[in-house]
């Protein structure tokens, strides 16, 4: 009977993953609506993933969480709890630069959401961005986080930000997994961006 049980909650947790493929979910990205991330999340089980579809759902919360940020500060902090709790148990389980550039956009929107310690996100945030660049890295992710530090920081340069962008986007375009797709659109976005930037 156990057994059965069992079998019956890991069907129920494989059809709720089946509702949202990685299509859905980038389409919605592409419509600039993504209340579909926050029903995939809200309604798949973390304990019953295997770790690709672990890396999967942390990708989906990551970009989530600055979604909500700007528009629900309650529900950006039960997210950013969520996403960070998760982060932390994958830590093993991810490349060493995409788990800094992770973490670095984890104290990015703990600035957002905590005013009374910004000095102390931000000194975490760097400390992130120097040892992803100690790395010498080619993980998309991470590459992307550093052209972001570079872009949005007062004290960046949107020249150096435009090269880690155009590093990610030549990764992303040889090795990107699907559920990433949206990251590589981001991306694309933000290279017009800087370009933008710089013609001015």
């Amino acid at each position: 009977m156990k057994k059965l049980v069992v079998l019956i909650l890991l069907m129920v947790s494989s059809l709720c993953r089946a509702q949202y493929s990685n299509h859905q979910l980038y389409q919605a990205y592409l419509d600039q609506d993504v209340t579909i991330w926050g029903e995939y999340i809200a309604s798949t089980e973390w304990d019953n993933l295997s770790i690709e579809e672990k890396k999967q759902l942390l990708n989906y919360e990551y970009g989530y969480t600055a979604v909500v940020l700007g528009k629900d500060k309650e529900q950006a902090k039960a997210m950013l709890q969520r996403y960070e709790q998760h982060l932390l148990v994958m830590k093993d389980n991810l490349p060493p630069a995409r788990y800094e550039a992770y973490m670095a956009s984890v104290y990015t929107y703990k600035m957002a959401l905590d005013n009374t310690r910004l000095i102390s996100h931000a000194k975490s945030l760097f400390a992130c961005i120097n040892r992803i660049k100690d790395m010498d890295t080619r993980d998309a992710l991470a590459l992307s986080m550093l052209g972001n530090v570079e872009f949005y920081a007062p004290t960046g340069s949107k020249k150096r930000a435009l090269e880690y962008f155009l590093q990610a986007d030549s990764v992303y375009s040889i090795q990107a997994e699907e559920y990433e797709l949206w990251n590589h659109q981001a991306v694309k976005m933000t290279i017009e961006q800087c370009r933008e930037k710089l013609r001015k």
